[in-house]
């Protein structure tokens, strides 16, 4: 499910639907900062071509993991353009809010009782919200923002993915899937991994 805003002539119909989805009226897109696509830029491109690539995208593995939505010339690098375009999908989407269901394994098969975060890149600034939530029995969780009614669910936008679990105050999970993540994801609505559980794999070695 996805709770979207309306503005204009249609925006009775779309609150109709709001309130008939359970969604609240006064959820609204996150406002990412105008300067965020630069930001980016400036953060991770190391040789100072202008662009994301090679190397620097294991810096930031949201733009590695959707390198296909967001490289519209197919020439493997991410301009502060193409950020740009990804961007203003989501604000067009209209969504202000939207249901990510992770499926999340350890050597393949099913990791119960992990928490599991997905923090948005620093370059979107403060309205994209982390979301959080614990594996059930099947390894699956549907991660939220808080337990607040307009919080029930993630924002769209660039993250990082943080799997852990700990015993006591041992973690058993890599730092390379924690405090060090390889993992990223980009949540949109035309981003076809989103559609269904998104399997996360992890490894313990």
């Amino acid at each position: 499910m996805s709770c979207r805003i309306g503005t204009g002539g249609g925006a009775r119909l779309v609150v109709l639907s709001i309130l008939l989805s359970g969604c609240s009226p006064r959820l609204t897109t996150p406002a990412v900062d105008s300067a965020a696509s630069e930001a980016a830029i400036t953060e991770y491109d190391g040789d100072g071509d202008g662009a994301i690539g090679g190397q620097e995208l294991t810096q930031v593995p949201a733009l590695k993991s959707a390198l296909q939505q967001i490289d519209s010339n197919g020439d493997g690098q991410i301009t502060a353009d193409e950020i740009k375009a990804r961007i203003g999908a989501w604000r067009d989407s209209r969504i202000a809010l939207t249901q990510l269901l992770l499926s999340v394994r350890l050597d393949g098969r099913p990791l119960p009782g992990a928490q599991v975060t997905i923090v948005p890149e620093k370059f979107l600034g403060p309205a994209v919200k982390p979301a959080q939530g614990k594996t059930d029995e099947r390894g699956m969780v549907n991660l939220k923002i808080s337990d607040e009614r307009d919080e029930s669910g993630v924002h769209l936008g660039f993250y990082r993915i943080e799997v852990s679990k700990k015993l006591g105050e041992k973690e058993t999970i890599p730092t390379r899937y924690n405090s060090q993540t390889i993992l990223g994801i980009e949540v949109a609505p035309d981003n076809p991994s989103v559609l269904g559980p998104v399997t996360v794999d992890v490894k313990s070695r």
